[in-house]
């Protein structure tokens, strides 16, 4: 009885021992195990602020690069602008410069043409041509002037006053009929109506007007019938002016005017 309590007695002890062992491995295991999770946490945090920063400071970086590109960016963009306006003021400055040299062009070509006018016009001051003639009737034995002879005037005067270097010649004719110192007298009174009538209504200088009665001499036509001796009882007038080079003859053929049908003396 002794003997089996005494083992039960070391049974129990041993149990206890390996229980207390058991929960000595046990708590010596957990300690462990926490100390160990604690420490890799700690080095798993101290390796995510590393990160962390090496991350913001790469982003801090970027920020940077972007921030130096952008303005390198915009001090392009600003000489790039300047550039530009320069650009348009040279080729604002290159057109007015080829404008102002079309205006010298065109301005030497006016001189050069106004030159070769005037050393024409030099050249042929004592040769006059025919701009324009007309004939101016009056009826037989008068030298009154009628409303076609006056309008007559009127046209050759405002052709005068256009162009100044034009001058009047005119011839005063009659027919045959009658004493040629009449007639020659006749002539003349008709080419000082004509005269009067350009000088005092029209403003026409003295100066341009060349006068000469032929009389019956040289008759327009040859005084062979009314009709004839009608045409004779005329002054003509003639606008003449320098003659050019190239210019030919007469611009304006002569018309016949005024009152054709003949009086009875």
């Amino acid at each position: 009885m002794e003997n089996g309590a005494t083992v039960r007695k070391s049974v129990v002890g041993l149990m206890l021992a390996l229980g207390t062992v058991t929960l000595g491995v046990g708590c010596a295991t957990k300690k462990y195990v926490r100390n160990n999770v604690e420490q890799s946490s700690k080095e798993l945090s101290a390796r995510i602020d590393s990160n962390d920063q090496a991350v913001n400071q790469a982003i801090k970086s970027t920020d940077g690069q972007v921030s130096e590109l952008n303005n390198i960016t915009r001090e392009h963009g600003q000489k790039i602008n300047t550039l530009d306006n320069g650009v348009k003021q040279v080729d604002q400055k290159a057109q007015q410069a080829m404008s102002t040299g079309q205006q010298a062009q065109t301005t030497a070509n006016k001189a050069v043409t106004d030159v070769s006018t005037l050393d024409g016009k030099f050249q042929n001051r004592n040769r006059y041509a025919v701009l324009n003639q007309e004939q101016v009737r009056f009826k037989f034995n008068s030298a009154k002037l009628d409303d076609q002879g006056k309008k007559v005037l009127d046209d050759l005067a405002a052709k005068l006053k256009e162009n100044p270097d034009t001058i009047l010649v005119m011839e005063g004719h009659t027919d045959s009929t009658g004493p040629a110192d009449y007639n020659i007298q006749l002539g003349q009174k008709r080419l000082d109506s004509v005269v009067r009538y350009l000088v005092v209504e029209q403003d026409v200088p003295m100066n341009r007007i060349s006068n000469l009665s032929f009389g019956p001499a040289k008759p327009l036509n040859a005084n062979k019938g009314k009709e004839a001796r009608a045409e004779n009882r005329a002054v003509v007038v003639r606008v003449m002016g320098p003659q050019l080079t190239g210019q030919e003859g007469m611009v304006s053929q002569s018309r016949d005017s005024g009152s054709a049908n003949e009086q009875t003396r």
